[in-house]
């Protein structure tokens, strides 16, 4: 045993193998794996201040000469409310993230032809120093085509209107404008680089350029005009999916992955089993609209190291692909990136936004007008993100965040290390090993969406190392499905080494590590050259090693270890609840670690709990005592109440006598009474559609700007009336006549305009629908007497029950003071119907299709403040001919229907945890 430094385990493993216990051993050989990277091949700017450089070689980045091993999630600014940045960016750096990136959308900035915009939440000068408030590094996205699910992919209308240009290309026209807008965007970034001690550290060039070869020119061309521009930098990216064009050295091709393809043009499950295996092939044919299947590698990318920038955790839904990303769908990927050597994590999105409302269109992503490939929702871009675009922490956060904290602890030892795939059968536990020879990391996923993994029992391990074949555990245990784990070996700890671990590391806050168990995995630990102070579990000595096992994980598992020369190291073993709820954070004062199943960030001098009860426990902790002290937070509780009422399509009209005659003269018999209502539709985008409801106790004609509206009115019911050939922009006049009749009369009517980029507005009968009676029509070829103020009466007994089919409405009143004292207001609606929308005047503030999971809505992070405001939901039915795919599928009888189910009002507190 002592030639192959065996530890005890191997032993015990052959033991059992002769008894005739079945067992799975996976047998890795990861001996002379290593080897040295490539340096200064790659044409990279200023690599920043002296002891500071950010320098990539051909396996991963270094930080003043050390590997690193960062977490970049994409935030974009521009589609969250300036007065929320913060929140978000803190809640990312509570989660491990180190790296900022965001899309620059160009027609965000310019969408109308030299008039440029860099205020308000478009103000990326402002964002990215707030990052550098925070100790966050920011990598601009800046196109200039960017996709990101935006109109045209961000290239101005008016750019794809012109005839003589050619875009995405080196067209002597399009280069100019682009000159143009870059020259202003960069003129946003100066003092802001990395080299003069800011925090831009790279920029990514347009996305997914898939012209292979063909393109590197326009590549080569937007770089040296930045270059010019005076964006000198650390990095240079692209994606290099799909060919992306690639050209040689002068950028790094970055990567990614999705659990789904909401862009697919089917509409039944999307298998994509590759996303959770390890393997050494960088690309995924199954990112951006499945365009890319068929090309073949145009280059090969052993030069440069394995970065990601587009991880999805989540997906935008698509009108027909409505789908539920689980929270191990992501972790799954990312340990599948992870354990296959890639040496950055980039998020796609980590935070959720708002598309950002137009001037002249709407912004998102649509099929239409543009012609582009998907339908996603005009205003959401949740996302799925692990921050939603409500601003709550999503399941998925803190699944990740357990990766992260891991990777920014242990990333300095793992970054070098080259990883070895498992090369087992087809249905096997998927097994990867990254290795410097001597040490490293295991990992282990028993997952899959949509392919739900067997029980894997009587498991071991045999990792054939440089001096050593490492064999553990003592005693084979069982995988259960959706298990993923990191497990540490020969890890070096203080003149000791953690020879092995079942359980997986979190992190390392001083002289303490800190690991979980993976579900309910034995957790089994073997150390060497250490001695271990006795406690509530057993141990064995070996010749190479002691063997602890028997330990019962939770904040007051604690392992004690002295090394020969006097040195303690403590290991906390918690639970993966545990783990989930644990929260690193550095403020002034240094490094802290809490659990809490409330949320937590921290600011530079604070520490902030985030909680849906105005109390929170908080254990934290102490290093002194080596126990998680524990402390309790508290505010004064508030009864934030919201309630949703239905609404009638008529609901708020004046209802309008238009006769009330018991006889009428005879010389009068062919009169008509007639009611006007000018209006004025100056919004600067153009009318999309007008429709006119009107429900009238007898029957009328109508005409709009001078033009008589050939559809019939029929008494006794809900007209539905087309008028958007009829409306225009500016001034209008509308005139309803109906013909003098005997009895008592009335009528109700609400127009609806609804505008390009989605802005609607209602006019409602009221007191300013004027009336006069007239033998003959009003025409603008004769004079008649001013009309006077209509007879309003009593609405009929029946006006509630005036159901327009098309939709259905409910009113949300919501106070003043309804967020004070609170962080934040959510709404958890659930409905039935095909989709939703939420208003509040004009605006459309948010809006869902329905994957029939509860929509969650943010009051604070709506584009305006809903304080105040009487906002309007809407519900559009969902018809059983609708070709779209659920992964959560309606119910029965929730076709051809629209109806809330349900209305969940969730405060949320905000409470200063004092260090």
């Amino acid at each position: 045993m002592r030639k192959y430094g065996l530890c005890y385990g191997a032993f015990l493993l052959l033991m059992a193998i002769g008894y005739g216990v079945k067992a799975q051993t996976f047998v890795i050989d990861a001996r002379n794996v290593m080897r040295q990277p490539r340096y200064g091949h790659l044409k990279m700017g200023n690599a920043g201040p002296a002891g500071k450089e950010i320098v990539p070689n051909s396996l991963y980045l270094t930080l003043g000469g050390k590997p690193c091993l960062p977490i970049m999630g994409e935030l974009h600014f521009s589609r969250v409310n300036r007065d929320m940045w913060e929140d978000y960016i803190l809640k990312m750096k509570a989660c491990g993230v180190n790296i900022i990136s965001t899309y620059l959308f160009w027609n965000q900035h310019e969408e109308i032809e030299g008039q440029f915009n860099w205020s308000g939440d478009k103000d990326i000068r402002a964002f990215i120093k707030l990052c550098a408030k925070h100790g966050m590094l920011c990598y601009p996205r800046i196109g200039p085509w960017a996709h990101g699910e935006a109109r045209n992919g961000g290239t101005p209308d008016w750019i794809l209107k012109k005839k003589f240009i050619k875009d995405r290309s080196n067209d002597v026209v399009y280069q100019m404008y682009v000159k143009r807008y870059f020259t202003q965007l960069l003129n946003q970034f100066k003092g802001l680089y990395y080299k003069d001690g800011g925090n831009i550290i790279g920029l990514q060039l347009e996305n997914e350029y898939w012209f292979a070869k063909e393109g590197e020119a326009h590549m080569t061309w937007l770089k040296q005009t930045v270059m010019q521009l005076g964006a000198d930098v650390p990095l240079y990216t692209v994606t290099g999916w799909g060919g992306g064009s690639v050209p040689p050295y002068e950028f790094i091709p970055l990567w990614g992955g999705y659990a789904d393809a909401p862009w697919a043009e089917h509409v039944g499950k999307e298998f994509q089993p590759g996303n959770f295996q390890f393997d050494s092939f960088r690309d995924n044919k199954n990112i951006g609209n499945d365009q890319i299947s068929g090309r073949d590698e145009y280059m090969t990318y052993e030069d440069y190291p394995y970065f990601t920038c587009e991880m999805g955790v989540g997906v935008q839904n698509t009108y027909h692909r409505r789908l539920r990303i689980g929270s191990l769908d992501g972790l799954g990927m990312l340990t599948a990136k992870l354990g296959s050597g890639s040496n950055l994590l980039g998020y796609y999105m980590f935070a959720g936004g708002t598309q950002v409302r137009g001037e002249l269109f709407s912004n998102e992503e649509e099929q239409q007008q543009t012609g582009y490939w998907s339908r996603v929702p005009a205003r959401s871009y949740d996302f799925q993100a692990a921050i939603k675009e409500s601003g709550e922490i999503a399941a998925t956060y803190k699944q990740v965040k357990k990766l992260h904290l891991f990777t920014n602890a242990f990333g300095e030892q793992l970054a070098p290390m080259l990883p070895v795939v498992y090369k087992g059968g087809k249905n096997e536990m998927q097994v990867a090993v990254r290795t410097d020879n001597k040490s490293g990391f295991l990992f282990g996923i028993n997952y899959g969406r949509y392919f739900p993994q067997p029980t894997r029992k009587e498991v071991r391990f045999s990792i054939g190392l440089d001096n050593e074949r490492l064999q553990f555990p003592s005693k084979a245990f069982c995988v259960e499905d959706s298990t993923v784990f990191i497990w540490p070996f020969n890890l070096a700890m203080k003149g000791m080494t953690l020879k092995y671990a079942t359980a997986q590391l979190l992190t390392r806050i001083g002289d303490t590590y800190v690991l979980f168990q993976n579900k309910q995995i034995p957790v089994e630990i073997a150390v060497k050259d250490a001695t271990v102070e006795p406690g509530t579990f057993q141990t064995r000595q070996t010749p190479d090693c002691t063997i602890i096992t028997g330990m019962k994980p939770g904040k007051n598992c604690r392992i004690r270890l002295q090394s020969a020369q006097g040195d303690w190291v403590t290991l906390v073993v918690l639970t993966e609840e545990d783990a989930d709820n644990a929260w690193l954070t550095k403020t002034g004062r240094g490094a802290n670690l809490y659990i809490t199943t409330a949320n937590l960030y921290a600011s530079a001098d604070s520490v902030y709990v985030l909680s849906n009860q105005n109390k929170a426990t908080v254990y934290q902790w102490n290093a002194a005592t080596g126990v998680f002290d524990k402390r309790e937070v508290t505010t004064q509780a508030k009864d934030a109440q919201l309630a949703l009422t239905k609404r009638s399509i008529l609901t708020g009209a004046r209802w309008l006598e238009t006769a009330n005659f018991k006889t009428i003269e005879a010389n009068r018999q062919r009169y008509h009474r007639f009611f006007f209502k000018e209006f004025s539709l100056n919004n600067s985008s153009a009318v999309k559609k007008a429709t006119l409801f009107i429900y009238p106790e007898e029957g009328c004609e109508l005409n709009v700007n001078e033009r008589w509206v050939n559809q019939p009115v029929t008494p006794g019911c809900l007209n539905v009336i087309d008028l958007t050939g009829y409306v225009r922009k500016d001034e209008n006049k509308l005139f309803l006549s109906f013909p003098y009749v005997i009895g008592e009369k009335k009528m109700a009517a609400r127009l609806i305009v609804e505008y390009e980029n989605d802005d609607v507005v209602d006019f409602l009968t009221d007191e300013s629908w004027l009336t006069t009676d007239m033998y003959t029509n009003p025409s603008t070829m004769r004079a008649y007497d001013r009309p006077v103020a209509p007879r309003v009466v009593e609405p009929p007994l029946y006006s509630g029950s005036i159901e327009y089919e098309g939709f259905k409405e409910w009113e949300l009143p919501v106070a003043f003071d309804q967020l004070d004292g609170l962080s934040n207001l959510y709404l958890h609606i659930s409905y039935a119907g095909d989709r939703a929308e939420l208003y509040a005047d004009y605006r459309l503030l948010a809006d869902d299709f329905n994957a029939n999971v509860p929509w969650q809505i943010g009051l604070n992070r709506l584009s305006i403040s809903p304080l105040g405001k009487n906002m309007r939901l809407v519900v559009y039915p969902l018809s059983r001919d609708t070709k779209v795919f659920f992964d959560v599928p309606p119910g029965a009888d929730e076709y051809d229907c629209a109806f809330v189910k349900r209305c969940k009002i969730i405060p949320e507190y905000r409470m200063v945890l004092n260090e």
